[in-house]
C-alpha cells in the first residue's frame, strides 16, 4: 500500500479542478463514515445492556452441573 505522502505527491501534480474533485469526494466519504460508527456503537451498547437478562424455562448441564455430575459419578459405581 502506498503512503499518504506518495498519494499527496501525485495529487499535487493534478490540475486544480481534479484536486478539488478529490477533496470533495474525500469530504463526502468522511462525512458518511461517522454515522456508521455511531450506529455500530449504539447497537453494541444496546446488546450489552441486554446481557444477562435472558431467561429460559429449560435447564442445561451448566445450570445444574452438580446434579448432573453427581448422576454421572453415581452411574459408575
Amino acid at each position: 500500500m502506498r503512503s499518504v505522502d506518495e498519494i499527496m505527491e501525485e495529487v499535487r501534480r493534478l490540475p486544480a479542478r481534479d484536486r478539488r474533485e478529490i477533496a470533495e469526494a474525500l469530504e463526502r466519504e468522511l462525512a458518511g463514515e461517522q454515522p456508521a460508527q455511531d450506529q455500530r456503537a449504539a447497537a453494541l451498547a444496546h446488546w450489552l445492556s441486554l446481557a444477562g437478562t435472558g431467561h429460559s424455562d429449560f435447564s442445561d448441564v451448566a445450570t445444574d452441573k452438580y446434579r448432573h455430575l453427581g448422576e454421572a459419578y453415581a452411574a459408575d459405581e
